[in-house]
C-alpha cells in the first residue's frame, strides 16, 4: 500500500535544499514513500518593504496543499521551526473529513512539527533574539553557533551556501487558524536547540496537544542527523522501517 505525501514546510532562511538529507533517509527507511513535495516560503529571499508577508507565507502554502487534496492525496504535512505555526495557519477546511477535502477524500492527517514554533488562534508571532536585520533583510544571528553547532562542517559549509535572507518586516501578525485542532499532530523536540529552547519547544507541544519525541540534537537535525531524524518521523507515522 502506497504511503502518504509527504508535504515539507522549511523554516525562515532554509528554502526547500537542506532537507533533502532527511527525505534520502526516509526513502530508505520505508520504500513506500515516494512522493515528497515542499512548500517553501515565498518570503524567503525577499526584503522589505514591500516584502510577502506571513499571510503570504501561509497562503503559499495552502496553494501547494490544496490542489494535492482536491485530487485524493492522504498528506502529511512537515513544518519545520517557523514552517509549523504556518503550515497549521495553512490547511483550513483541508484536514481530512473537512468540508474541501471530503468530495475526494484525500486531505491532511496528521501534522509533523521539528523544533517548531506554535502560535494559538489569535496569538502575535513574537519577537525574537536570533534575528538580526541588515537594511530591509534578516538572518540567522551567528548561525555558526545557533544552528550549526552540532553539524558536520563540510556539511553546514555546503548547505549554508543555500540559505537565503528573510524579509526585515511582515512577522508581526497575528495566528489566524490553527490545522491541529484538526486532527493528529507530533512534536519532535530538539533537546539541544539554541535556537529554540527546548522549554519552550515543550510549551509548543503542550499548545498543539501533540504526541512528543525527543532527540538530542540542535535546531537543524535534517542536517545533523538526518537518519536519527527519518527514523523518529517514520515511528510518528507508524509506518514499517
Amino acid at each position: 500500500m502506497p504511503g502518504p505525501t509527504i508535504v515539507i514546510v522549511p523554516g525562515l532562511w532554509l528554502g526547500p535544499k537542506p532537507y533533502e538529507l532527511l527525505v534520502e533517509e526516509m526513502k530508505k527507511a520505508v520504500p513506500s514513500l515516494t512522493e515528497f513535495v515542499y512548500a517553501p516560503l515565498v518570503s524567503t529571499g525577499t526584503s522589505s518593504p514591500g516584502n510577502p508577508s506571513m499571510y503570504d507565507d501561509a497562503m503559499g502554502i495552502r496553494e501547494v496543499i490544496k490542489p494535492l487534496v482536491e485530487s485524493g492525496k492522504r498528506l502529511v504535512v512537515i513544518g519545520h521551526s517557523a514552517g509549523a505555526f504556518l503550515s497549521a495557519m495553512a490547511t483550513e477546511d483541508l484536514e481530512v473529513g473537512e468540508k474541501l477535502a471530503t468530495p475526494s477524500g484525500g486531505g491532511v492527517e496528521r501534522f509533523v512539527f521539528i523544533a517548531g514554533g506554535i502560535l494559538p488562534v489569535g496569538a502575535t508571532h513574537p519577537e525574537t533574539t536570533f534575528v538580526e536585520t541588515k537594511g530591509g533583510e534578516a538572518y540567522c544571528r551567528n548561525p555558526d553557533e545557533l544552528l550549526f553547532h552540532d553539524v558536520d562542517p563540510a556539511v553546514a559549509k555546503k548547505y549554508e551556501a543555500f540559505f537565503k535572507c528573510q524579509p526585515a518586516e511582515g512577522w508581526a501578525g497575528n495566528c489566524t487558524y490553527t490545522g491541529w485542532d484538526k486532527v493528529p499532530s507530533t512534536y519532535i523536540l530538539a533537546e539541544n536547540d539554541k535556537v529554540l529552547p527546548p522549554q519552550v519547544q515543550e510549551i509548543c507541544a503542550g499548545i498543539a496537544k501533540s504526541d512528543v519525541i525527543r532527540i538530542p540534537t540542535g535546531h537543524v537535525p535534517m542536517l545533523s542527523e538526518p537518519k536519527m531524524l527519518a527514523k523518529q518521523v517514520v515511528t510518528c507515522l507508524e509506518l514499517d522501517v
